[in-house]
């Protein structure tokens, strides 16, 4: 006999900190009716026993019952001898290869507040019923040994475990697991989860689960129409006597399928888990399965709880590989349909996202058993890059696969800006709006795009985003000392922008850019100053003052003047047909409606003297004309950044 605090003891050093708590009291019983039910079928020469556990759970708001009752052989008088003794282990459960382990007697003690069994068992013909409470009131835990019981009336053999949960800890527990699986498709579910050996490798045994009432009962036929099994063999550590089978079941579930599948292993035909590791397999599948793994190497390798597989990673590892070789054969047909649509995403981002496309691992991308949609590739091609930026930055290396590829995606990435612009750029120009309506696009915005107002370019540090002025040339992006920038205030008596170049060993440059409305210009035709003519008025206002203007200490006469006018092609027809115009305006090849002027421009001081002249060459873009021109410099770049253009063999013929 056992003493009662000695099972206290050892059921607390077992479950108290337990992952599953409340759970194993429900498992170590059911599978105790379920071994019970087996043992009894084993022996059963007519195979006309149909193994059958029904287990009642009422839950009420402080207090709850649970019932586990099996149709097994009951106490008979070596199942009275197990019983009492509770490290003797049961032949007849061993001889099953149900490996008998002792869990549930603790489990009771350590769970419930109250216990009580009923069972009935055949004894020389007669039927005998044993009721007692567990464990004892007395100063021993049990002692059903040499108490074979009475006599009744009935003629089947039982065993009914009653518990219940009255304590606030030990409900509380019960609670938990309550919560967790609320509703009887849930228990459903667990039930399936935990017992799934016992159920599939016996068509007769019936689980039936009884929830408030609410009742299911779950077999072999139930869930075997949703069912796959897959075998593969693993050779451990290539020694032939490791050769062990192991059978992978795919359950067909109603849920969204997932991509990464967790594998569920059984050991004893109960859930376990691996002790280091874990079991996974990647897969896009049109539908939802649960995962399980059963072997004899887990049988043999739990431990005392059951709960936990104790083998090596290295096993683990092996299991893995061999598992998911075995999975890609068994999926082959919907891993290629997979990767079909891998490599059409994947041939999408590169078309779209040249500055990413060289940090794609296409051979881990097309070798994904999922399908790998564009957002992911996107981000595990980011990971990359910044990986590289940060190897490139902790080394000084010149020459590397790093550096061409960081200097490839950040030329991409700001010729990729450069089309954004020349996107908004697009949108100014166009008469009309999304609604059909004829815009009305202020100055202001137009101006703001090629170089914010009241800036001063001097230097090339940190000045990108204040303008835009390559949409004009590339000439017109980097900007020192010696050759700068300056876009005027709103409401000064001054042209849009101006640039200008003194650099001592070379012409000194002063080019006037005047930005005319996207959608008027509000001084073409013959009623107001001509647009040339203003260009003419603002180079005469520089002339006659550099200094104040733009605090350029110069000789005027040693300049070398330019204007560039932008305006839309209808105000240049105009402004070209006016009675304004005084020189004659020359079209510049290849664009559609642009042109230029020799022009000069008057710096007579004195009114009542010979008038004197400085020539200024004017040329007047269309935005039709010079978005265009920008847009096709801009492809040509991105064609570059990403080898379209290739040098034809040489002819040696």
């Amino acid at each position: 006999m056992e003493q009662k605090s000695q099972v206290y003891y050892r059921s607390e050093k077992i479950y108290k900190n337990s992952r599953e708590k409340f759970g194993y009291l429900i498992r170590e019983t059911v599978s105790n009716s379920i071994h019970a039910t087996l043992i009894k079928q084993s022996k059963d020469k007519s195979n006309k026993y149909k193994p059958h556990i029904k287990v009642e759970i009422q839950f009420k708001e402080s207090e709850a019952e649970i019932t586990v009752i099996d149709n097994g052989e009951g106490f008979n008088i070596l199942n009275r001898k197990y019983f009492t003794h509770l490290d003797l282990q049961n032949s007849e459960k061993k001889n099953l290869n149900l490996q008998p382990l002792g869990q549930g007697r603790l489990a009771i003690v350590y769970f419930t507040d109250y216990a009580h069994f009923t069972s009935v068992h055949e004894e020389n013909g007669d039927y005998k019923i044993q009721e007692f409470n567990y464990p004892d009131t007395g100063p021993t835990l049990f002692d059903i040994e040499r108490d074979s019981g009475k006599k009744t009336n009935l003629t089947t053999t039982s065993t009914k475990l009653t518990m219940r949960f009255t304590k606030q800890q030990s409900f509380k527990r019960l609670e938990t697991f309550i919560y967790k699986y609320d509703d009887i498709e849930k228990l459903r579910n667990y039930f399936i989860e935990n017992f799934f050996p016992f159920i599939i490798n016996n068509e007769k045994l019936t689980l039936e689960i009884d929830y408030n009432n609410s009742n299911v009962k779950i077999n072999k036929k139930y869930i075997e129409n949703k069912i796959t099994s897959i075998q593969f063999k693993v050779n451990f550590d290539s020694d032939i006597t490791q050769n062990h089978q192991f059978k992978l079941w795919l359950i067909e579930k109603e849920d969204s399928p997932k991509f990464k599948q967790s594998i569920k292993c059984f050991a004893r035909q109960l859930q376990a888990d691996l002790e280091v590791g874990r079991l996974e397999y990647e897969i896009d599948l049109t539908k939802a399965y649960d995962w399980y793994l059963t072997s004899d190497y887990f049988d043999q390798n739990v431990d005392q709880k059951g709960d936990k597989i104790e083998i090596s990673q290295s096993h683990v590892n092996q299991i893995q590989n061999k598992m998911s070789e075995t999975l890609d054969h068994h999926f082959k047909n919907e891993i290629t349909a997979n990767r079909k649509k891998t490599e059409k995403n994947l041939k999408t981002i590169k078309e779209k996202y040249h500055s990413i496309a060289v940090f794609i691992d296409e051979e881990r991308t097309l070798n994904s058993n999922r399908v790998l949609e564009e957002k992911e590739i996107i981000d595990y091609a980011i990971e990359n890059k910044g990986r590289a930026e940060k190897r490139y930055w902790t080394s000084s290396e010149v020459d590397n696969e790093d550096s061409e590829k960081l200097l490839n995606s950040s030329l991409n990435i700001y010729v990729n800006h450069r089309n954004r612009v020349l996107n908004k750029l697009h949108d100014l120009i166009k008469r009309y709006d999304q609604d059909g309506e004829v815009k009305s696009e202020l100055e202001d915005e137009i101006h703001d795009l090629f170089l914010k107002r009241k800036e001063t370019l001097d230097h090339s540090d940190k000045i990108n985003h204040l303008h835009n002025l390559w949409i004009l040339d590339d000439k017109y992006t980097i900007f020192s000392s010696s050759f700068k920038a300056l876009s005027s205030q709103k409401g000064k008596e001054l042209s849009d922008i101006y640039l200008w170049l003194d650099d001592p060993e070379q012409t000194k440059e002063l080019l006037i850019l005047e930005l005319k409305s996207t959608s008027k210009a509000h001084n073409s035709g013959d009623k107001y100053e001509s647009m040339v003519a203003q260009v003419k008025r603002y180079a005469t206002q520089f002339y006659k003052e550099p200094v104040k203007l733009l605090d350029w200490d110069i000789n005027p006469s040693q300049v070398l003047y330019s204007g560039i006018i932008l305006a839309r092609k209808s105000d240049i027809y105009k402004e070209l047909s006016s009675n304004n115009i005084a020189g004659v305006p020359n079209k510049i090849p290849f664009l559609e409606s642009s042109y230029y002027f020799n022009e000069k421009f008057s710096i007579g001081f004195n009114k009542t003297s010979a008038p004197d002249y400085v020539d200024i060459r004017i040329e007047i873009y269309s935005y039709e004309d010079i978005y265009k021109l920008a847009l096709n410099r801009n492809t040509v770049f991105f064609k570059l950044l990403n080898s379209e253009y290739a040098l034809e063999p040489a002819d040696n013929n």
